[in-house]
């Protein structure tokens, strides 16, 4: 198997709710940060074969952020990009992924990491696929609402009411219906 290495590690500046970085979008930061890496190394953007990115709160206007984000920092259009989600471990994942696609001969370079505006994330509705006729229609936040709705609740409650520890998790913190 081959050795994989983290070459150069980079990040954006940390924001504030609403702050000063509200007005650019998870994807934008994502392209910052491609295009400040590859600046600094030097590499030859055609020599990257992947990029993968984790974004817990993904929307429609950019459904896979890793892709958008490479095509938004000027990556050459043959370069792909995959986008996952494993909730608050979902960075550490991506740069996993990254690689184990570098260790198993998938890919010699790859972008990995981590991007989030949480400041941009949508409120949506699950109401209007089927139209709405009359009345009114519910709107989410998903920052609110994709926390709650991250697990189905009804499995939660079968795992907590047959474990073995008594309803209590690994970190001695109980359910609560």
């Amino acid at each position: 198997m081959r050795r994989a290495a983290i070459v150069s590690p980079i990040r954006t500046a940390v924001g504030k709710f609403m702050g000063s970085l509200s007005s650019m979008g998870a994807g934008d930061l994502g392209a910052v940060a491609i295009r400040a890496l590859v600046e600094r190394t030097g590499i030859d953007a055609e020599r990257i074969d992947d990029v993968v990115f984790a974004q817990g709160y993904g929307n429609g206007e950019a459904p896979c952020i890793a892709r958008w984000s490479a095509l938004a920092a000027d990556l050459p259009l043959r370069v792909p990009g995959y986008q996952l989600d494993r909730r608050c471990g979902s960075g550490l994942q991506a740069i996993i992924d990254a690689a184990m696609m570098v260790q198993t001969g998938a890919a010699d370079v790859v972008i990995a990491g981590g991007v989030e505006s949480m400041s941009n994330v949508e409120y949506y509705s699950t109401d209007m696929r089927k139209g709405a006729r009359s009345g009114s229609s519910t709107m989410h936040d998903r920052l609110v609402r994709g926390r709650v709705m991250s697990q189905p609740i009804e499995a939660l409650r079968h795992h907590h009411r047959h474990d073995r520890n008594g309803g209590k998790s690994r970190q001695g913190l109980r359910y609560q219906p």
